[in-house]
């Protein structure tokens, strides 16, 4: 029998962690190969353990700390939020499978660790932008899970209107969903730049997969985000496959955390949810004193790339099983709350049954909602309205409307500068188009009778007061010459004296035109 161990604990008395703090000496009967790393004093709901193997470091002199503490309110927390994200994962799965979800979807099992462990300590002055997999994300940053299905099956109630679907979900301090690789990573430095110009102590985390770390683009916002001490967290999701191909045959070098180079780098297990809550403390306190900093979470997906991907051509299903067996970050997470005792094994069954309940039901609400109306396919497009000037370029005539802020989808007006353009009906804007061209043709063929009747009458006043030009005593023109024949030299004063001819009948030929007038 190894001897005992002194395992110095801090005991949070009455649930103060800072305040009513004591600390004692225990006897812990295991020794460095025993696995004990904690011990818990339940009245106190807290608990301290030791993490191992859960970091590594790159230019950094200290890394984030091994030893952490977990209440039971927090492990309740996070444990809810996996499973949570789990579940709507499997009925979103389980709806694009009955083509009730459309387009792209990218489901996010195997990964729950990295998301409800980083928004643990991010703080509500923080921003956070990813790509494509973007569910836990839209989640754990405020979006309901009702609002969430919604947008996925394209209806009203989605928290982009029905019109992002899977990928393009946003709410406040959360930028998106970004359908293009590696794009959203310089707009995550773009908004880094925006906490350091407002002073507002935020940081940015700017997260990217191992299939888009090889962009240009990152490593030109590491530069920049490097140039101006920019308080941004580029955090690289590393689950090993970018879309079919897996990271060692497509990158030459497969350690993330240092391709930062001048940035300092570090790897976290992410399929550890504790390691990766206290790595997040670690790199937010970095960021705002000294500047960028690189995180590799490395993790595994469950489930292919996207909904297409079966997700078993390029790996096997044992490499799946396997992982699922020793790594899955909801049973590890589980497994410990049970062995410090934060929980029961009665009181999680009833908290699995309680989550399942409630994310059914908000899913079921979500799917009976109502369908995106035609009218929002105009919305949104201007903040001003420029449409005015190139109208005229179509053949339909629409009206204009504002969609308010609070009402999605309800038209009001609202004044031309701040208008939205909004079409009206289909019935209506046909009945509106053929009123219109009934009425402009009716306009344009009596304007045509009238310019035809104003062309006539003066070209008659013309023929009648133009003489000849070759009549150099100033003779009378043809017209009069037929009508006084026996008229001589001097015919044209008697010529003259005659009234002018009356101008021709409209309904009458005209009059031909008068002879080219003498070369001088």
């Amino acid at each position: 029998m190894p001897k005992p161990r002194r395992v110095q604990l801090l005991l949070l008395c009455s649930g103060l962690r800072s305040k009513l703090a004591r600390r004692l000496l225990i006897d812990s009967p295991g020794g460095p190969g025993s696995g004990v790393k904690a011990c818990q004093i339940r009245r106190h709901k807290y608990s301290c353990l030791t993490l191992e193997n859960t970091f590594k470091c790159y230019e950094l002199e200290n890394g984030p700390p091994m030893d952490v503490e977990l209440s039971r309110e927090d492990a309740i927390t996070m444990y809810t939020q996996m499973v949570e994200m789990r579940r709507f994962e499997g009925i979103a799965d389980a709806e694009y499978k009955k083509r009730t979800i459309r387009g792209f979807c990218h489901l996010y099992n195997g990964q729950e660790a990295v998301a409800t462990g980083m928004m643990q300590r991010l703080r509500k002055c923080d921003s956070v932008i990813t790509a494509y997999r973007c569910h836990a994300w839209t989640y754990l940053m405020g979006v309901p899970l009702l609002d969430m299905m919604a947008e996925l099956v394209g209806l009203k109630a989605g928290c982009s209107r029905g019109k992002g679907g899977s990928m393009h979900m946003y709410c406040d301090k959360f930028y998106g969903g970004n359908g293009i690789v590696g794009a959203q990573v310089p707009l995550g430095a773009g908004v880094a730049l925006a906490h350091q110009y407002r002073r507002d102590g935020g940081v940015c985390v700017a997260l990217y997969g191992d299939g888009a770390a090889n962009q240009g683009q990152i490593f030109e916002a590491y530069n920049m985000a490097k140039l101006w001490c920019l308080p941004c967290i580029f955090v690289c999701e590393n689950n090993h496959y970018g879309m079919g191909t897996r990271v060692d045959r497509a990158s030459a070098m497969t350690e993330f955390y240092k391709r930062g180079q001048y940035m300092p780098g570090l790897w976290v297990d992410g399929n550890q949810v504790l390691a990766v809550r206290s790595a997040t403390q670690f790199a937010v306190d970095y960021a705002l004193e000294h500047g960028p900093i690189v995180m590799e979470m490395s993790t595994y997906r469950y489930v292919g790339h996207s909904m297409s991907d079966p997700g078993i051509s390029y790996r096997s299903r044992d490499e799946v099983v396997k992982v699922r067996e020793t790594r899955d970050p909801i049973t590890s997470f589980r497994n410990q709350m049970l062995q410090l005792c934060l929980i029961t094994e009665e009181e999680l069954k009833k908290l699995d049954v309680e989550i399942r309940k409630h994310v059914d039901a908000e899913c079921k609400k979500a799917l009976i909602g109502k369908e995106v109306p035609l009218e929002e396919l105009y919305a949104d497009v201007y903040s001003k309205n420029l449409e005015p000037k190139i109208r005229a370029v179509s053949g339909y005539k629409f009206e204009h409307f504002g969609v308010a802020d609070v009402c999605f989808g309800k038209p009001r007006k609202t004044h031309p500068n701040d208008m939205c353009d909004v079409p009206v009906g289909d019935a209506a804007l046909l009945a509106k188009a053929n009123a219109a061209k009934a009425k402009a043709e009716a306009k344009k063929k009596k304007q045509k009778e009238a310019e035809g009747g104003k062309k006539d009458g003066k070209k008659g006043d013309k023929s009648a007061k133009k003489g000849d030009p070759k009549d150099k005593a100033g003779g009378a023109t043809k017209a009069e010459g037929k009508s006084d024949p026996k008229g001589k030299a001097g015919g044209g004063a008697k010529a003259e004296k005659k009234k002018p001819a009356k101008p021709a009948d409209k309904k009458g030929p005209p009059p031909p035109p008068p002879p080219p007038a003498p070369k001088k």
